[in-house]
Formats: structure tokens, C-alpha cells, sequence
């Protein structure tokens, strides 16, 4: 859940750089909705990784190229205008629903969301 004060102004500056995402995982919950969902365009964008007994899901993994991208895959800016959507709103990750963890957050990744 988003802090106090924040009010989301669909600038997509959480989306646009994806730098500090670096290691960004989804949760053994969001696998179980992607699949239950048959999304699997979702699911080639997630890399597992065995650790000892249990799974990792490194997030937004190239499906060709297996880097990190830069951007989020979902992103889509709104045609004319300086705005911009989530293409999987209704399914994304825990971690893009929990953004920003903090004003600070906010700040450091070029949020406006706090002086809407």
C-alpha cells in the first residue's frame, strides 16, 4: 500500500527507469495469479531461480535476451498525451502495487505523486 499523501498522477516515472528496481522480485502469490489467469506474456517476463528449496522470480527479465530491461514491458504512454498506463493494472506484481515505499522513494525516482 502506498504512503499517506501519495496520489498516483500517471506520470509513469516508477516504470519509465527501472535502475532502482535492480533484483525486483514477484511473490510466490502473483506466479499463482499469472497462471490461474493464463498469462503467460506475463510469465516469459520472469526469470526463476532456484534458491536451495525454494524459488526466486526475478521480474522483467527479455524473454529473447534474458537482461534486465530498462523499462517496464507494460508501460504504454497515453496517445497525445504526457501520461501513461499499466497494461496488466489489474495483475501486477505486489511490488508495483506497493509504490513508492516512501516519499523518499517517490523522490529518488522522480515521482510527482505527492504534489498532486
Amino acid at each position: 500500500m502506498p504512503p499517506t499523501g501519495f496520489k498516483c498522477i500517471k506520470c509513469g516515472q516508477c516504470c519509465l527507469n527501472l535502475s532502482d528496481a535492480f533484483a525486483t522480485c514477484a511473490t510466490d502469490e502473483d506466479i499463482k495469479v499469472w497462471e490461474q489467469e493464463g498469462r503467460g506474456d506475463i510469465l516469459e517476463w520472469v526469470d526463476i531461480i532456484q534458491v536451495g528449496d525454494h524459488c526466486v522470480y526475478d521480474i522483467w527479465i527479455a524473454p529473447v535476451t534474458h537482461d534486465d530491461v530498462k523499462r517496464c514491458p507494460w508501460l504504454r504512454k497515453r496517445p497525445h498525451q504526457d501520461k501513461y498506463i499499466c497494461r496488466i493494472h489489474d495483475v501486477k506484481p505486489e511490488h508495483c502495487r506497493a509504490y513508492p515505499k516512501s516519499r523518499r522513494h517517490a523522490e529518488e525516482t522522480g515521482c510527482k505523486g505527492f504534489q498532486a
